[in-house]
């Protein structure tokens, strides 16, 4: 069995300091981790099984609830189900699965398709890509329904909330990260601090178990590893099976033109035309698709103009329209008193408005919330909040209040 070479890439620069350990094949607990600039690290990959952990940070983790059972399937679907939660075009976002879980929902990992791009490029030169892409915060422990896991680094703490659950964090945004992902403080905090770090935790007034024996934050990370439970991000069109697909690809279009090109010629209006006709009805399914994001309760669609004009109608002067357009008002003027924020979302249903927002730090969000702490005539509920490098993502939901 060959070795394996374990890399948590931090930056693409050649010069980067990179945390690499070269691991036996029957490694358990012994990772001897070592720090040497990219390029050095990456000469060393020769035979060996290459896993590559990426900053989390860079890495959405949430989940989704669809009735497939396929993990095609529910890949295919995933960008949709998930779009109004999302800040970005789903068309530049890459979505990697998890195992399905035993209530039917399934882990999800998002990220960009540019660093997608990104981390590959790096390995080129050398001929060679990724064995596995996997987001680091979930090589942290498994947390159960007592504990969280988290992991002290250089400028920033990484949390694993669950299985497919998780942020990154700057030192002084921890505090109110865990009480936005464990308001009520039940959780005990498993905190994994390598030897050269100091920390003093108690200013967080929550339950912590420390973990101890490790000098560096890429060995405690790969004695936690279990590759079975975190989301391998090399699915889709950046597996293996694409990358061989699009090698092989072109020798076979050549070799099909070559054979066909007479019968193309004499059926070129008739293609031209089943084409025209396909991206019609693409057309007019994404039309659908968007129409029941919008009203869920419209399950039935039969003449989609007609339909969306009675909604409208509706919304413009019956009992729908009476409690949105409030709540529309409410949310302008929430966002003109907390600059910063940026609306990117919008759904009404239920007699509640959802609306998806980014912003530059969390902070932001708590000034939404001291905002409708006075009486607003609606009701702010936080669903989700997730800090990255490109800045805060949010979530919310109004009602009547």
């Amino acid at each position: 069995m060959r070795e394996t070479l374990y890399i948590r890439l931090r930056a693409a620069d050649p010069g980067a300091p990179t945390a690499f350990c070269i691991a036996a094949a029957n490694a358990v607990s012994s990772f001897p981790v070592n720090v040497a600039p990219l390029e050095t690290v990456l000469q060393q990959i020769g035979t060996r099984r290459l896993v590559v952990l990426v900053p989390s940070a860079d890495v959405r983790l949430t989940q989704v609830m669809l009735p497939a059972k396929q993990a095609a399937k529910v890949l295919q679907a995933a960008p949709y189900a998930l779009e109004d939660q999302l800040a970005d075009d789903v068309d530049t976002l890459h979505f990697a699965l998890g195992a399905r879980q035993a209530d039917g929902s399934w882990p999800v990992a998002v990220t960009s398709h540019e660093r997608m791009r990104g981390w590959l490029q790096v390995f080129e030169p050398y001929g060679r890509r990724p064995d596995a892409i996997i987001p680091d915060t979930l090589a942290l422990p498994v947390p159960d329904e007592q504990r969280f896991s988290m992991l002290v680094d250089e400028g920033e703490m990484l949390v694993r909330t669950g299985l497919d659950g998780g942020f990154v964090c700057a030192p002084e945004d921890l505090d109110l990260c865990l009480q936005l992902a464990d308001p009520d403080r039940l959780r005990t905090l498993r905190v994994m601090v390598p030897r050269h770090h100091e920390i003093d935790l108690s200013a967080l007034g929550r339950a912590v178990e420390p973990l101890h024996g490790f000098g560096s934050a890429l060995e405690g990370l790969l004695q936690n590893l279990k590759p079975e439970l975190a989301i391998d991000l090399l699915q889709g069109p950046y597996s293996a099976k694409q990358d061989w697909l699009r090698l092989w690809l072109p020798w076979r279009l050549a070799a099909t033109l070559a054979g066909t090109a007479l019968l193309l010629t004499a059926a070129l209006h008739g293609v031209q035309a089943f084409q025209l006709q396909r991206e019609l009805s693409a057309l007019e399914a994404q039309n659908v698709a968007r129409y029941q994001q919008v009203f869920p309760g419209e399950t039935r669609i039969v003449d989609l103009a007609t339909q969306l004009e009675q909604q409208l109608n509706l919304l413009k002067g019956g009992a729908g329209g009476s409690q949105m357009l409030p709540l529309l008002d409410t949310l302008a003027q929430s966002i003109t008193a907390v600059p910063g924020l940026k609306l990117q979302t919008l759904q009404y249903r239920e007699g509640a408005l959802y609306a998806g927002m980014t912003g530059a730090d969390l902070q932001l969000l708590e000034r939404l919330r001291a905002w409708y702490e006075q009486p607003r005539g609606a009701a702010l509920e936080v669903q989700s909040a997730n800090s990255g490098s490109d800045g805060v993502q949010i979530r919310i939901r109004l009602s009547r209040t």
